[in-house]
């Protein structure tokens, strides 16, 4: 999956969240749902770069223990400082499995 479309995303899911009562998010928590994205610099270590039909969970090192990063993603859900970044890594993770899903790859 592109990065503006996981952007796009996660400025979506901020918005939303940030007029639910109780819930004051201000420009720490963008940052940190938007800095979720860096679990996509393991591309870097991939050759090419970018290919489309290439499946993260399968050649990604950080992609590769999805498991662990969704735990790790919930355990953050509960802790308010970083809420957002566990927030941010949970819609990366569904967005690259939508992908693959809709890819078939």
């Amino acid at each position: 999956m592109t990065i503006p479309i996981h952007i796009a995303t996660n400025l979506a899911v901020f918005l939303i969240l940030s007029n639910i009562p109780g819930i004051e998010a201000n420009y720490y928590d963008l940052a940190l749902i938007i800095s979720s994205n860096l679990v996509d610099l393991d591309h870097l270590f991939s050759r090419p770069i970018y290919h489309p039909k290439r499946n993260p969970f399968k050649t990604h090192f950080l992609h590769k223990k999805w498991m662990y990063m969704i735990a790790l993603s919930f355990i953050l859900f509960f802790v308010r400082p970083v809420m957002f970044l566990g927030v941010g890594l949970l819609l990366h993770f569904l967005l690259d499995y939508i992908y693959i899903k809709r890819e078939k790859v």
